[in-house]
């Protein structure tokens, strides 16, 4: 069996509709999802993107995929030892920087970040991340996929 279609009425209410503050209190109750590790989770991301943001040298120096992905990966492990030495540890690789790796691929070094990439990704993760803003279906559940990918990555002693 496959998934039912949507009408484009409902394609719109999942994409733009608000849900009530109750509906939101359920759905994090019912995907364990709390602030703390909200907070922490849109720390890490945040820290990423400014390191990545802040060090790249432009099109002209990274210029191959071979090169993006080397300065990803040398932003993504500055970024875990950061962490490292506040005493909060996450896994170096898995579905975590796949996401991540696949994210900034396509977003940023595409070409196309301009000058407000940063504000744009800082206002979208922070409306995802904080959970007393307002909310759609489709806001729920990339916030819950990156969620439980990034509490699947926390190691905890």
């Amino acid at each position: 069996m496959g998934r039912k279609s949507l009408t484009p009425n409902q394609f719109f209410e999942y994409l733009a509709k608000p849900l009530t503050p109750e509906h939101v209190d359920v759905w994090f109750k019912a995907h364990n999802i709390d602030s703390e590790k909200s907070n922490l989770f849109f720390d890490f991301i945040c820290s990423l993107y400014n390191l990545i943001f802040d060090t790249y040298l432009g099109e002209d120096v990274i210029d191959t995929e071979q090169v993006k992905k080397s300065h990803f990966d040398w932003c993504w492990k500055k970024n875990i030892d950061n962490f490292k030495l506040e005493n909060i540890n996450f896994k170096s690789d898995g579905e975590h920087y796949d996401y991540f790796w696949n994210f900034f691929s396509v977003s940023f070094y595409s070409g196309d970040e301009g000058d407000d990439f940063g504000v744009k990704v800082d206002e979208y993760l922070s409306k995802l991340f904080k959970l007393h803003v307002q909310k759609t279906k489709s806001d729920l559940e990339v916030l819950t996929d990156i969620y439980k990918l990034m509490d699947s990555s926390l190691i905890v002693d």
